[in-house]
């Protein structure tokens, strides 16, 4: 890879191109212009995601945003999660804000209520 920053405590980047692994033991395993900026959060792969809350991940796409504490996308584009143990599991513009709140897919869909799909 190349342009990759590793700047976190114990962090990791595995290739690509302007990763960016600064949270404490972070990682970012490929792909560009990636960030894993929250503490264990870890982005594998896809084009300008960021796993920014601790213990998150982005499993890859573009433009995905993990910004809960164990929040986790898996991949489609500009979707955003910042609800504690929430996830968004692929499609577009999708959000999940409410703890343990989820979205299997889709487009423009919105959970928000504590354990909501």
């Amino acid at each position: 890879g190349s342009k990759n920053e590793a700047r976190g405590s114990w962090s990791l980047v595995m290739g690509g191109y302007s990763n960016k692994a600064d949270g404490v033991d972070s990682s970012a395993l490929g792909g560009r212009f990636n960030e894993a900026n929250g503490i264990d959060s870890t982005e594998a792969g896809g084009d300008t995601n960021r796993a920014n809350g601790r213990t998150s991940s982005v499993s890859g796409g573009a433009n995905n945003i993990a910004d809960g504490t164990a929040s986790s996308v898996t991949g489609g584009s500009r979707n955003y999660v910042d609800g504690t143990s929430a996830s968004v599991s692929g499609g577009a513009n999708n959000t999940a804000r409410g703890t343990a709140s989820s979205v299997s897919g889709g487009a423009n869909n919105y959970a928000s209520g504590t354990a909501s799909s």
